[in-house]
This record gives structure tokens, C-alpha cells and sequence, in this order.
């Protein structure tokens, strides 16, 4: 959804109130930019400010010398006095001009930022919409949830109220609820995108119609050049525009007043021109209307300088058929009103650069007075405190006598071995004045010198918490653009983004485009990052393939080293030891040899067998000798 200003008119153009990034609320006199209040809620940083809608008018007893009750004493006023704020935590702030303080905090209905807010200008009610897709009817006074009731499938940008009991609602589409029955009675469908702003052209916004019949609204949406105008009758089932609005880019604000059946729109256009139309509704109307009158800003220039546009802010239809702008910007914002001349198409404003009028202004009024210094101080760089210089009278110094001395000093004076004393020059741990420097002027050597030079943690650190607030949106980009280039210190660069996301995450959070500012670094990242998972497991595949390697390899060589006998060794001998063993055995044939070296266990076993054959043989022969 697109980012929307938080930043209201009131319907008298008296005041005008703006919710700073950091969740500041800051209300102006429209009359004479003069800034009345500033108030800072306690849960400014976590719950910053997504929306305001004024209340209606209050009756007020306020001194005066109006008319005066019979009692006597005070008189009753009727103003403006009640502002809704929506945040980002889903709660509502009803803060009160008057006492300068929030009157009621309404929590427990939203689980997400409230889109829009509506007030009910005849009771204490209030109507509230959120991106939990849900839409809520709190009570003012008690500070309670009435009624809840899903709105959308999606998101919900925008509620107005067309009728007493009728209420208006837009997201992708735009419905038409009964208050009564929380049902839809009607939806409406022609933009292509988010709708985010609706308008309901009312002659009095602070009396509605009892029956929405015939009621016309306008629609906005995000990225769309066409603002359309619907006409609400439920008996026709026809859910196409009345009349479309053409706009030369898409507006980021809208408001218009109705006299009769003519209708003049003010819009402000992303580029800061303002553009008014003029209708009369009279039926339907095929070709888009084109503004009957363009207003822009800018400079008067000069010789040595050159005309520059200055940003419109807001704008907002006056009772007195008048329009009042406000240009420059939301720090010190320049209010004026300018009569509306629909004779001419186009209508530039000279003014000078809000910006160069103050300073012009302070510079008549200051008076800048330059410090004397003396030779003794050392000055290491100049920061972003002003120091108090010495004095331009100088009192001599009195020499202290014994008795302002303590007994230590004493002693050390009267002692022969004194203490000696070392004076070091004092050293600068900080590149905050570099980095600024380098920042103020663009200057990619200063920035490089500083970021790209290898840096301790500790005057990294330091630099960042000195840093000024201004610089340090600049050097996030900075940083950003120096990450998303390749080079050989991505590693410096990564240091110095991660201690500044860590030092200032509680000022990054209340810039709602940062995150558009780091979806370079994102991507960047996001496609270094990519192939970490498959690079890990091929680190781990590895590990585990050298760990067994060395495992097996430490397993061999223990083999090796352990001391075991063999199952067999050869021992050569010499020559001298064969001769002397064949002296001493005896002399047998080769033949013989041969035959005891191989002989085998079958033919031992045959040789046996035939001497014992040979004996039994020789024995018969001798008993039959003896019988003969």
C-alpha cells in the first residue's frame, strides 16, 4: 500500500496537525504557521502515527464576553477540539487541542495498523478500519468496542460514512454496509488497484442523510490517474462511474466542497501541483474531466541561481471559496491562502525557498560572536557540541599554600623519589567528522578513505553513536551501494552496516521507506547467499571424506608398528658354515638324497608294508624246514 502523510486540515482551516516519522504530533495555526503545540505520545518509537481525521465541532465552555449564560461566568463555543490518531499497533488516540493531552486510548480491537478512521458527526462514536481486514464501531467516551465485523477478504484503506446508518468501505473493491444489519447492500467496482481515499460530496459533512439514495462519493486509487465519482441507488444494478476525473499523475491527496449541485475538487498531485476541477452533477458523463485550473510553486531565481518547484503539501477548500496552501516542508511548513481565478488554465506562484527565508531571517536577528582560544588547547577535531571557550578575562592563578594541601601531596612533596607523572596527548577514537565531511559533499575519496581502511571495533562503534541524525539515512545508502558493487572490502562495508543497523535501529524504524531503500542490499545479498546450503554440504561431504582418509592412513601405520613375529624367515648363510656341515655329515649319493628329500607318506607306508611281507615269508619258510 502506498505510503500516505499523515497530515490533516481542519474544516474551518484553522489548524492543521502532522505526525512527524518518529511519532511526534505537531499542530499549526493556518492563520500564521505558528507552531502551538507538540506533543509526544510514550509509545511514540513502537506505535507511530498511520492516520488522522479531526472530530466534529464541540461545544466548549470558554471564558469571554460573548453570550454569557444567566448564571454568569463563562460562554459556550462551539470548535474543533477532538483528533483521532491510528497507529501502527492497531490503537487509537482521541488527543484533545484543549487540554494538550490524549483523552482516551482505545486498544484491543485491531491486530494490525489502522488504515483509516471516520467519526460519526452526531454522536460519540467513531468508525475504524485496519489491514486485519476487519472494521470496528468504538464508543468514544467508554473507550470500547461497539461493534466488530469483517469487512474484506484483504486489506481495508478507507471508510466514510454517506448516511446515518450507512457506511462505506473500500479495499479492492468498494461496499455499501447497512449499519443496522452489517450487511452489504451494494458493491461498487472500477479501479484496477487498492483503493485508498474516499470522499463522500455532501453540502453539510456535519448532517447526513437519513437514506444514501442519490449520494455521490469519489474513489482514489493507488497508481491510478482517474479519481471516479459514483452515484449510490441499490435498485440499479449498473456498478459503473458516474464521471471520472482525469489527472496528468496520481494524486496523494484530495478535497473538495459542494455548492448545490456543483462540485469543485482540489488535488495534490505527487509532484506538488495542485489541480482544481469544477462540475455540476447532472448525470452521467462519458470522457474523463480535466482540470480547470493548475497551481504550482516555485522560486524567483537570479542571476547567479536557477527557478526550482517548490513541493505542495496539502491543500484544502476555505468556507470563503478560497484555497489554502501548504508548501515548503513538514519541519517548518508555509501556509497561504490564494483566490481561486477559473479564468486562466495555470497559475504559478514566486516564492522564495522556505528554507533560505529562515535563515535570512535568523541572520538579521544573530549575531555570531567567535570565542577567544589560547595557545594551551589542543583541539583534535571540532564536533557536533559547542564547547564553552575560556573566558576573555583571564584571573591570575594563586599558588596553593601548604595548607590547601592533603597529606598525600605532602608527603610527595617532601619525598625524594616522586612519583613521576605521565602526560600523554589525548587521542582521537572517532572518524565522525571524515564521515560527515564526506557525506555534506558527496566526496567518494573522503568516504572510501574512511569506510574502505581496515578499522578497529572500537572507533567504528564510536564513530556511529556520534554520527548526526541527518547523515545517517545518507550513509545507509551510501553503505548499500558500496555492498551491492563487487569488491575486495565487502567485508569493511558489511562491518560498518551491521554496527549502524545495530546502533540506530530505533531511528531506521520510524522511515517507513526504508525498506524500499534496502531492497538493493537485499538482493544483493539474497544472491550471494544463494548457493551457502550447497557449498556446506559439499564442505561437509569433504570433511567426512579427509576424516576417514586420515582415519584409515593413522590405522596403517599403527599396524605397521606393532611388533609381531614372523611366520617364516630365510637367513642366508655364508659359505664357510656349509663346508664345515658337509664335513661332518656323511657321504650318501645324489640319488639317495633325492629320494629321502622327497619321499612321500604312500611310498613309506609300502616300504613298510614289504618288510614286514618279507619277514612273515622268511618265518614259513623256516617252520616247514622244522617239519620236514
Amino acid at each position: 500500500m502506498a505510503t500516505i502523510i499523515p497530515f490533516a486540515i481542519s474544516d474551518n482551516s484553522q489548524y492543521s496537525i502532522y505526525s512527524s516519522p518518529d511519532g511526534v504530533l505537531k499542530l499549526w495555526e493556518a492563520d500564521n504557521g505558528v507552531l502551538k503545540q507538540e506533543y509526544t505520545p510514550s509509545a511514540h518509537l513502537s506505535a507511530t502515527c498511520t492516520c488522522l481525521s479531526w472530530g466534529p465541532k464541540r461545544n466548549l465552555d470558554t471564558p469571554g464576553r460573548k453570550k454569557r449564560r444567566k448564571s454568569g461566568g463563562v460562554a459556550i463555543t462551539e470548535q474543533y477540539d477532538l483528533i483521532a490518531v491510528g497507529t501502527t499497533a492497531g490503537s487509537i488516540l482521541i488527543y484533545s487541542i484543549v487540554k494538550g493531552d490524549v483523552k482516551t486510548i482505545m486498544e484491543e480491537g485491531h491486530s494490525d495498523g489502522v488504515s483509516d478512521l471516520c467519526w460519526h458527526p452526531e454522536n460519540n462514536t467513531i468508525f475504524s478500519c485496519s489491514c486485519d481486514r476487519h472494521i470496528i464501531h468504538w464508543d468514544v467516551i467508554s473507550g470500547k468496542v461497539k461493534h466488530k465485523w469483517k469487512g474484506d477478504s484483504g486489506s481495508i484503506h478507507s471508510i466514510c460514512l454517506c448516511a446515518q446508518n450507512h457506511l462505506l468501505s473500500s479495499g479492492r473493491s468498494i461496499k455499501l454496509w447497512d449499519l443496522e444489519t452489517y450487511s452489504v447492500l451494494k458493491k461498487f467496482t472500477g479501479h484496477a488497484t487498492e483503493v485508498f481515499r474516499l470522499l463522500p460530496i455532501l453540502s453539510n459533512p456535519t448532517e447526513l442523510p437519513d437514506s444514501p439514495e442519490g449520494v455521490y462519493f469519489l474513489s482514489a486509487a493507488l497508481n491510478d490517474r482517474l479519481v471516479n465519482v459514483w452515484q449510490v441507488n441499490t435498485a440499479v444494478k449498473d456498478k459503473s462511474s458516474t464521471a471520472t476525473f482525469s489527472l496528468p499523475e496520481d494524486p496523494v491527496m484530495l478535497d473538495l466542497r459542494k455548492n448545490q449541485d456543483e462540485v469543485i475538487l482540489a488535488a495534490v498531485t505527487r509532484s506538488g501541483q495542485v489541480l482544481i476541477f469544477d462540475h455540476t452533477m447532472n448525470g452521467k458523463v462519458k470522457k474523463p474531466l480535466k482540470p480547470k485550473l493548475t497551481i504550482q510553486i516555485a522560486s524567483s531565481g537570479g542571476r547567479d541561481s536557477v527557478p526550482k518547484p517548490i513541493q505542495v503539501l496539502a491543500s484544502h477548500l476555505c468556507e470563503d471559496q478560497r484555497l489554502l496552501i501548504v508548501y515548503g516542508n513538514y519541519l517548518k511548513p508555509v501556509f497561504e491562502k490564494v483566490e481561486l481565478d477559473m479564468t486562466s488554465s495555470d497559475m504559478c506562484l514566486i516564492r522564495d525557498e522556505p528554507v533560505l527565508s529562515t535563515m535570512k531571517q535568523q541572520g538579521d536577528v544573530a549575531k555570531v560572536k567567535t570565542p577567544t582560544v589560547t595557545n594551551d588547547v589542543t583541539v583534535l577535531a571540532p564536533e557536533n557540541t559547542v564547547a564553552s571557550g575560556p573566558s576573555l578575562k583571564e584571573k591570575r592563578k594563586r599558588k596553593p599554600s601548604v595548607s590547601d594541601m592533603n597529606m598525600e601531596e605532602r608527603l610527595n612533596a617532601i619525598s625524594i623519589n616522586k612519583p613521576e607523572t605521565l602526560k600523554e596527548p589525548p587521542k582521537a577514537d572517532t572518524l565522525v567528522r571524515l564521515l560527515t565531511q564526506g557525506l555534506q559533499s558527496d566526496d567518494k575519496n573522503i568516504l572510501k578513505s574512511v569506510l574502505g581502511r581496515p578499522t578497529s571495533d572500537t572507533i567504528i562503534t564510536n564513530t556511529i553513536k556520534m554520527l548526526p541524525v541527518q547523515a545517517i539515512i545518507p550513509l545507509v545508502k551510501e553503505l548499500t551501494n558500496c555492498v551491492a558493487e563487487p569488491s575486495e572490502k565487502g567485508a569493511l562495508y558489511i562491518k560498518w552496516l551491521k554496527t549502524l543497523l545495530t546502533v540506530h535501529t530505533s531511528y531506521l524504524i520510524t522511515f517507513p521507506d526504508m525498506v524500499d531503500n534496502l531492497s538493493a542490499l537485499y538482493q544483493s545479498m539474497d544472491s550471494r547467499t544463494r548457493l551457502v546450503d550447497r557449498l556446506s554440504k559439499l564442505k561437509g561431504k569433504l570433511e567426512l571424506m579427509l576424516s576417514q582418509i586420515a582415519s584409515q592412513s593413522q590405522q596403517g601405520e599403527e599396524d605397521v608398528s606393532v611388533d609381531q613375529r614372523p611366520l617364516l624367515m630365510y637367513q642366508e648363510e655364508s659359505s664357510d658354515d656349509d663346508m664345515a656341515i658337509d664335513n661332518l655329515m656323511p657321504e650318501r649319493s645324489d640319488t639317495e638324497d633325492f629320494d629321502d628329500l622327497f619321499l612321500s607318506d604312500t611310498e613309506a607306508a609300502t616300504d613298510t608294508a614289504q618288510v614286514n611281507g618279507t619277514e612273515e615269508d622268511e618265518e614259513e619258510e623256516e617252520e616247514d624246514m622244522e617239519s620236514d
